[in-house]
C-alpha cells in the first residue's frame, strides 16, 4: 500500500515540469530514455521542460509511476515499493549506479 505521501504526490501529477524542477537533471536523459522504452513517447522532451505524454486515458499505474521516477529520482525507493518487478530492477540498477 502506498503511503499517504507518496499517494498525495502521485495524485498531483503536472502534465509538464521545467527543467530546473527536475531532481538530478544531468541524468535525465536516461531515466527518459528507459521510460520511453517501455512506453513509447511517453516522455516528450521539449526546449526548457518535459512533458508526460501518456496513451492510456486514464494513465496507466505503471505510465503514472514511470513519470514521477523520471521527474523525482529521489523517490525511486518509495516509488519502487509500487512497481512491477521490471521497473523495480531499473530503479535499483539507477540507484546502484549513482
Amino acid at each position: 500500500m502506498l503511503t499517504l505521501d507518496l499517494q498525495s504526490i502521485l495524485n498531483s501529477i503536472p502534465n509538464q515540469v521545467n527543467w530546473q524542477d527536475i531532481i538530478q537533471f544531468n541524468k535525465l536523459d536516461e531515466r527518459v530514455a528507459i521510460a520511453n522504452d517501455i512506453f513509447p513517447n511517453l516522455i516528450g522532451v521539449n526546449e526548457g521542460y518535459i512533458e508526460w505524454c501518456p496513451d492510456n486515458d486514464p494513465p496507466t499505474h505503471l505510465e503514472t509511476l514511470l513519470w514521477w521516477w523520471v521527474i523525482r529520482p529521489d523517490l525511486g525507493a518509495a516509488i519502487a515499493i509500487e512497481a512491477p518487478q521490471e521497473l523495480k530492477e531499473i530503479i535499483s540498477q539507477y540507484i546502484l549506479n549513482l
